[in-house]
Formats: C-alpha cells, sequence, structure tokens
C-alpha cells in the first residue's frame, strides 16, 4: 500500500514537471499571463484601500487582515490550478467518453487527471498570495504558515471541485451548476466571515467548505491554536477521502467512447 502511494505520488511528480516545461515553451506568454494576473488581482487592493478610507474596520477586521483572506484564496486557488488544473477538464472527460486514456494506463486514475494540465494564470495568484502577505503581514513565521496553509486551501478546494465534478457521472452537463458553485466558494473565501449572516456561514462550514479553505487559515495566521490547525488536517483528510470515494463510485457508471487515444 505504502509502496503504491509512494509511484503514485512519483508519478504526478513527474507529469506536473512535464506539463510545466510544457507550458513554459513561450516564454513571453507565460510572463505575460502570469503578470497580467498580478495586475488582475491587485486592482481589488485599491478597492479595499478605498473602503478602509471609509471606515477604520470591518468587524474586528483591518485592512491587514482582510488582505490575509485575499493571500489566502489567491495562494490556494493558485497552487490548486498549478498542481490539480485537469480536475476540471473531469466533466469534459466523463460526457465526451475521454476518461479511456487514463484508464488504461497502471496509475491511479484520479490523480492522473488531476495532474494532466497547468493553468499558466495561476502562478499569477499563487505569486500574488506571496506579494499580498509580504505587503501587509510580514514576518518569516507568516511566510513558513502561509506557505503550510494554501497547501491545506489548495487540497480543500480540489476535492470539492472532484466531488461536483464527480455528480456529472450521474447528471450529464451538471458542469454548469459546478462552475456556479465555484464561484461561490472563491467569493466565500475572499470576503471577511463578519460579513456573512449565520445560515450563509452555516453553507460555508458544510456544503461549499469555503470556511476551511480560507477562514480557518486566516484565523491561524492572526492567531495560532493547535485545535483549530487540527481541525484542518482533520476536515482535510475527509474532504479528500470524500473525494476520492464520490469518484471512484461515481466511475462505475462511465461510459466508455472506446477511443483509444493518447492524452494530449
Amino acid at each position: 500500500m505504502l509502496t503504491e502511494v509512494k509511484n503514485n505520488i512519483k508519478i504526478m511528480l513527474l507529469s506536473i514537471k512535464y506539463n510545466l516545461m510544457r507550458c513554459m515553451e513561450n516564454n513571453v506568454a507565460f510572463a505575460t499571463s502570469v503578470i497580467m494576473m498580478i495586475f488582475n488581482n491587485a486592482t481589488f487592493i485599491i478597492q479595499w484601500l478605498t473602503i478602509f478610507g471609509i471606515k477604520e474596520s470591518i468587524g474586528t477586521y483591518s485592512l491587514n487582515d482582510v488582505m490575509l483572506f485575499w493571500a489566502i484564496s489567491s495562494g490556494g486557488f493558485g497552487l490548486a490550478h498549478i498542481l490539480f488544473n485537469g480536475i476540471h477538464r473531469l466533466p469534459e472527460y466523463i460526457e465526451e467518453g475521454k476518461l479511456d486514456a487514463y484508464l488504461t494506463m497502471p496509475k491511479n486514475v484520479l490523480c492522473h487527471v488531476a495532474t494532466s494540465s497547468i493553468e499558466p494564470s495561476a502562478f499569477g495568484d499563487l505569486l500574488y498570495g506571496y506579494i499580498a502577505l509580504i505587503i501587509f503581514n510580514f514576518s518569516i513565521k507568516n511566510i513558513f504558515l502561509y506557505t503550510i496553509l494554501i497547501i491545506f486551501s489548495a487540497l480543500i478546494y480540489t476535492s470539492f471541485v472532484v466531488i461536483f465534478n464527480s455528480i456529472t457521472f450521474y447528471i450529464y452537463r451538471f458542469s454548469y451548476v459546478t462552475d456556479a458553485f465555484k464561484d461561490i466558494f472563491l467569493n466565500g473565501s475572499l470576503y471577511p466571515d463578519v460579513i456573512f449572516k449565520r445560515g450563509v456561514k452555516i453553507i460555508f462550514f458544510t456544503i461549499i467548505p469555503s470556511a476551511f479553505a480560507s477562514w480557518i487559515p486566516v484565523y491561524l495566521l492572526l492567531d495560532f491554536t493547535t485545535n483549530k490547525f487540527l481541525i484542518l488536517i482533520a476536515f482535510t483528510i475527509f474532504i479528500i477521502f470524500l473525494a476520492f470515494i464520490v469518484f471512484y463510485r461515481g466511475l462505475k457508471n462511465y461510459t466508455s467512447s472506446n477511443l483509444m487515444e493518447a492524452r494530449s
């Protein structure tokens, strides 16, 4: 079992390395997409500077605190699209019978699909997260803790997408609904918890777990406690296992297209 896990991790890393080399073949296009994404995200700093020019705080949060939500969300989102971007193409693979190429390989299907592509602009999201952290909350401790926390954020977001994309095994074109839920997930993670009502907060701790991908990591950056960190670890493990269960149960309903094509 342990050997199989190690082999899958090794294959995933090789796949990520290969895709990274591919997306960097055109250095100008790659650099442009990264820079444009950083500038796109940076425009929201102006929004918050304007808001905090009118109000000194939002609930108990200062400008520096609010920027932690944007740093965590951007970093986690960017890392997810760098490491596991292929999962967003899962509905296409299911509906068009393109999973055949992955089913014929002696590898974990879900892991291989997840690492089958990289979104170049996601590097802009990842870099922006670090830039926002350095500008508004710089410390060596914060950078180290932040790096760990965005890994959890990326895993939670990816698992969430896997779960909802896997419903495509049962409901044709469900990806349209999934896209809406992904937008809600992202919007929930970008903004402080204090602006949401209790009912919405419950949703963000359950059905759409933005709270675990953003709010709890921010709590940990502001005031680290072992209990909160253990809760984050436990939930991450839970949702990863749930994602695998939902995907592989759905895979039993997959209809092959008999297209024995190699992955591109």
